[in-house]
């Protein structure tokens, strides 16, 4: 946290207990709650004469009245840190919240622990003050798909093994708390998991967590996911900003398979990363929530320049072509991945299909996502013929000396 202690302003919205809210928020001496005000009105009448470090704004659920002060702060005071202290369902609330000006959205019920990680965060993510990373030529690679059954999992395990066969010391994160299937999909035993090591004692450092990872045949190490979604609250976002730090120090790749959404989990994971892979797949409602994803991802103000889309099935005839494609994405896919029988053989083998069939057009797509990420030019690698002059643009695209935001508008 900052030297002195951030000055936070609380507004609590209709709907709201304050004195829950109070007793979820850090106390001691690195935070203090300046005022407490009911609602947008006096939130921004107390704003134009005092003087706060960070507004918390307490809902519950959608509040048209909460999104009223986000957009009006951000014209009265655009350097203000906004965070959002949400309760119940958010019901599409984070996307528009966002757009409207949150920096962050934490929802309730948490402890006054996790509140001051996520204060911190975000004071250092406004403040370009990030703790560096001591292995600076470590990537992160976030894996996300906001829709569930894409092939975000297909995906993690067969690039993570792809980088490990071209000599990378890759580290594979299973974030699917509730329902992960790294484990499955690599074959292995989930003896020891992520809920282990957030119930094991003392304090976590490359010793305790290595005793935690297990190892792939083909070099890849995995942290797995419980073994059952009722475990999944033991791991916060907290314990994941430790975790991350250490695989950075230790791997040249960690690979994050994230859950469909942006949960608070998998918001902390896009924030420590470095590259983040999109997934989606040939049909219109998994375009739809690809679209949504990719304009969160421009609302929380990611680089553009290392957000990569992958169109898993892509050979699938379902009436959509690739232009269709590019036009509700405003970009060409940089890979695309082929529909073949051999992918669902290959998963419940456990045995990932760039290793049990690496001359097939799918371990060829994956392998070409490897180079793109790595930076090899990928120009002389095999690419399946009908996805090749669509990936041939895409990397023009890419390589455009001006910088193109993600829907074809300029930055």
């Amino acid at each position: 946290m900052p030297s002195r202690p951030v000055q936070a302003l609380l507004a609590i919205e209709p709907g709201v207990d304050v004195e829950d809210v109070k007793d979820s928020l850090p106390g001691g001496e690195d935070f203090n709650i300046v005022a407490v005000v009911n609602g947008a009105e006096e939130a921004m009448s107390w704003l134009r004469g005092g003087v706060a470090d960070l507004l918390l704004v307490a809902c519950a659920g959608y509040s048209d009245r909460a999104l009223l002060l986000l957009d009006g702060v951000g014209r009265q005071n655009p350097d203000l840190n906004v965070m959002v202290l949400g309760h119940g369902s958010p019901n599409g609330f984070l996307r528009r919240a966002f757009e409207a000006g949150a920096d962050d959205i934490v929802m309730l019920p948490a402890t006054p622990e996790q509140i001051r990680f996520e204060i911190h965060k975000l004071m250092a993510r406004k403040q370009g003050a990030d703790a560096p990373v001591q292995n600076e030529n470590s990537r992160l690679v976030c894996v996300l798909g906001p829709k569930g059954g894409t092939g975000k999992t297909l995906t993690s395990t067969n690039l993570s093994v792809a980088l490990a066969q071209r000599g990378e010391k890759v580290a594979l994160v299973d974030l699917d708390l509730q329902f992960g299937d790294v484990a499955l999909c690599l074959g292995l035993p989930p003896e020891r998991t992520v809920y282990d090591l957030a119930q094991s004692p003392g304090a976590l450092d490359w010793d305790k967590l290595e005793s935690f990872i297990a190892q792939h045949s083909s070099g890849v190490h995995t942290l797995i996911a419980p073994r059952r979604p009722d475990q999944a609250s033991a791991v916060g976002a907290e314990l994941l900003r430790e975790i991350y730090s250490i695989l950075r120090q230790n791997y040249d790749w960690v690979v994050v398979d994230t859950p469909p959404g942006f949960t608070a989990e998998v918001i902390t994971s896009i924030d420590h990363s470095t590259d983040i892979v999109m997934i989606g797949m040939l049909d219109s409602l998994s375009l739809k929530n690809t679209k949504l994803g990719l304009e969160t991802l421009e609302l929380m103000k990611y680089d553009t320049d290392h957000v990569y889309l992958v169109l898993n099935r892509a050979h699938s005839r379902v009436g959509i072509s690739q232009s269709d494609v590019e036009a509700v994405l405003g970009r060409a896919p940089d890979v695309f991945i082929p529909s073949d029988r051999e992918i669902p053989r290959t998963v419940n083998e456990g045995i990932p299909i760039v290793v049990a069939r690496p001359q097939s057009e799918p371990a060829e797509a994956f392998a070409r996502l490897a180079s793109l990420l790595i930076g090899k030019d990928v120009s002389t690698e095999p690419v399946p013929a009908m996805a090749a002059a669509a990936s041939d643009a895409s990397r023009s695209s890419r390589s455009s000396s001006s910088r193109r935001r993600l829907f074809g508008r300029k930055g």
